[in-house]
Order: C-alpha cells, then structure tokens, then sequence
C-alpha cells in the first residue's frame, strides 16, 4: 500500500528526529507516563481514598506510580518500536515499488 504524501511527510520528519527521540515521545511521554497516571487515579478510586491526601501523606502512592510508570514505559516503548519498524518496512517497501 503506497504512503500519501502527507504520510510521507509526517514519516520523513519523525524518521529525522531518530528513533530514540521517537520511542521517548510515543513510548514514554505519549503513553508511559499518562497511563501511570491513569492508573493511580483509578486505583485511589477503586479504593475509596482521597486523591489529594494520598498523594501528600502516603509515600507507597509514589512507589506505585513510579512502578506504574516503568512499566507502562516498557510497554509503549515496544510498541513505539514495533509501529516505527512497521513505517521503516512500509516506506522501504514503497520506496522500492516507485523504482
């Protein structure tokens, strides 16, 4: 499947910037951190805490959320990988097919 122009585009400067700035971006910033962070919300919820006095007198609330956020980091950054090696064979791929 050819990449339009616009896909191009957008590909060509993310491949730019490199792929660890990209893994950084879409891993851990786009989706690491915010999951974490979702994720402490839900929790303080589920058990009926305070959101606001959590955070400030319960340290293990922290420990989870670093925890949280390691690991979703881990997770986005694969799959951060996984699409930025899927656009490398897609425009490879499409490179090759306008030669």
């Amino acid at each position: 499947m050819a990449l339009g122009t616009t896909q191009r585009s957008e590909w060509e400067r993310l491949k730019a910037g490199g792929r660890t700035r990209y893994l950084l971006l879409f891993g851990v910033i786009g989706r690491g951190i915010p999951m974490a962070a979702v994720f402490l919300i839900v929790f303080l919820y589920l058990e009926g805490r305070s959101f606001d006095a959590a955070l400030v007198r319960d340290f293990g609330v922290w420990w989870r959320f670093l925890l949280a956020a390691l690991l979703f980091s881990v997770g986005g950054v694969a799959s951060s990988y996984a699409r930025w090696r899927a656009m490398e064979l897609r425009f490879e791929s499409d490179e090759r097919g306008a030669s």
